[in-house]
């Protein structure tokens, strides 16, 4: 066992609110992840060292954890795509393993990714770093889904390089895990790069979810979205970091935050902590958090309506869920987020 200190927030805040990072036993490595890869013919793949100097959003014990794992696959993306690279994890009863991903978008191009992940037994413990380098002028788009289970621990890092007039569009859906650790942290260091972050979940048992996303302006004219949407329920967990940094000289830089939790149940617990770094004058930030249970005349009209109470909580939680899953430009990925509420696998 390796206890490592994830999702470190960029400037510490009270200690007492306990959100400063997470400290974690993670089990130690016990091979690399063998993913079902699916690559369209024009993209250039193949094996690399991963760059030393990566910075993600989970933090450097997590990378220094993974430095075993020297090697990385990397896909190359030299054109426009309208067929996406699929990755898919499905993590073993019993298995510590990871992988670690590198992408590369060329000057002018579109990329297109989907990754997603799954587990076939308890216990199993996934570990997965995805080093993303979008040129001038170029664009990725990550889609992802996390269906792990309430055995199975997944810890999915992702740092992004983002160069003049370059643009990162996430969307990411988390439904269900015993232990979920997500984190992304965007260098926007070319001028008006750009990012679009949007996050679901649905979280329920005894599930625990914990989230870093930082967004670091250093070029000008830069902008940043990041949107969370959420459930809790039963006695799950969940703890949002969202930090957008406005480092000095990034002139005209812009950025917007928000989170909404619902909050079904009163055992859920929930932790949002929206942060604005600013050390440049001439930027613009908003932040902030709805969070809050359903309203009683709401619930009052549906019960009225001839729904019971159950029924319209899952009502609510699968519109919540849609809302992120619509932004899913593949329907593969899309279908296996808004199959969750008829299978509930």
């Amino acid at each position: 066992m390796s206890e490592l200190k994830l999702n470190v927030l960029p400037s510490p805040t009270w200690n007492w609110l306990r959100m400063n990072d997470t400290s974690y036993q993670a089990k130690n490595l016990t091979g690399g992840a063998a993913p079902k890869v699916c690559i369209p013919d024009k993209v250039r793949a193949g094996e690399e060292t991963f760059p030393k100097e990566f910075d993600g959003g989970i933090g450097r014990e997590f990378t220094d954890f993974l430095d075993k794992e020297e090697k990385a696959r990397v896909f190359d993306i030299d054109y426009d795509m309208a067929d996406p690279i699929r990755l898919r994890y499905q993590t073993g009863k019993d298995q510590a393993v990871s992988d670690r991903v590198m992408i590369n978008v060329a000057e002018g191009k579109k990329g297109l990714v989907v990754m997603n992940f799954t587990s076939d037994g308890s216990d199993g413990q996934l570990a997965v770093q995805t080093a993303v380098n979008i040129a001038k002028d170029a664009e990725l788009t990550l889609f992802s889904v996390m269906r792990t289970g309430d055995g199975s621990v997944l810890m999915n890092d992702i740092g992004t390089q983002i160069g003049d007039g370059g643009r990162f569009n996430l969307v990411q859906i988390v439904l269900g895990g015993k232990d979920i650790f997500l984190g992304v942290k965007n260098h926007l260091s070319g001028t008006a790069s750009e990012i679009d972050m949007k996050l679901g979940y649905y979280m329920t048992g005894d599930d625990n979810l914990d989230v870093n996303y930082i967004a670091s302006h250093t070029g000008q004219k830069t902008k940043c979205n990041i949107y969370a949407n959420g459930i809790l329920r039963d006695r799950s967990q969940k703890t949002f970091r969202g930090t957008i940094d406005f480092i000095k000289g990034c002139k005209g830089a812009k950025g917007d935050e928000l989170e909404d939790v619902l909050l079904m149940d009163k055992t859920v617990r929930n932790k949002t902590i929206p942060v604005i770094l600013c050390a440049e004058e001439d930027v613009e930030g908003n932040h902030g958090a709805t969070i809050g249970k359903l309203a009683s005349d709401i619930l009052f009209y549906l019960e009225s309506r001839g729904m019971d109470q159950s029924e319209v909580y899952e009502m609510m939680a699968r519109a919540r869920i849609d809302a992120i899953a619509d932004q899913i430009g593949d329907e593969e990925t899309r279908k296996l987020a808004k199959d969750y509420f008829q299978t509930g696998e």
